[in-house]
């Protein structure tokens, strides 16, 4: 139920960012060790894009210590560095803060809890003749996760945000 209520807020928050007058808007595949999911990519502007990410979260999953994926979302706002052409594709490198919400399992911990982080994303942007992406990209969270453990309510730092921030993920994406 947690989950459902997640997903409709996100969506919700969503709906209410896009201006349909301008930008591109970009969808696609989330993949990496971390999880999969839907991504969806807006551009504010030729320099700016803000990306939107739902994702199974797998920690615990590979290691057989949990048996069900957690959920996390993702906002991302990229801040473009640099900016390469070639005859067949367009090569950009982006720099954003952002921010996570999810019900996720941390490092460590017993049962499943709420995360709430403020993300440092980079990520290399790759499009090729205007209508498929790729992105490779990684990211820092820093927050907290809040769950029960021992019937008592605790709130700890999300260790997951910093280690797993050198594990890189995958998007690809088809522009609309």
């Amino acid at each position: 139920m947690k989950a459902r209520k997640m997903i409709m807020l996100a969506l919700a928050c969503l709906a209410m960012h896009f201006n349909a007058s301008a930008g591109d808007l970009s969808t696609g595949l989330f993949n990496s060790v971390k999880g999969f999911g839907l991504s969806i990519d807006y551009d504010a502007t030729e320099d700016i894009y803000n990306s939107y990410t739902v994702y199974a979260d797998l920690y615990g999953m590979y290691s057989g210590v949990s048996h069900s994926a957690g959920i996390k979302f993702v906002y991302l706002h990229y801040n473009r560095l640099t900016h390469m052409e070639s005859p067949n594709a367009k090569y950009d490198i982006y720099l954003g803060p952002g921010a996570s919400t999810g019900y996720v399992r941390d490092n460590g911990a017993e049962r499943f809890g709420l995360v709430l982080t403020a993300d440092l994303a980079v990520a290399l942007r790759v499009s090729f003749n205007r209508s498929l992406e790729l992105e490779l990209g990684t990211v820092a969270e820093l927050g907290f996760t809040y769950g029960e453990s021992d019937n008592k309510s605790q709130l700890d730092i999300y260790a997951n945000g910093l280690m797993q921030a050198l594990l890189p993920t995958l998007k690809i994406m088809v522009r609309f």
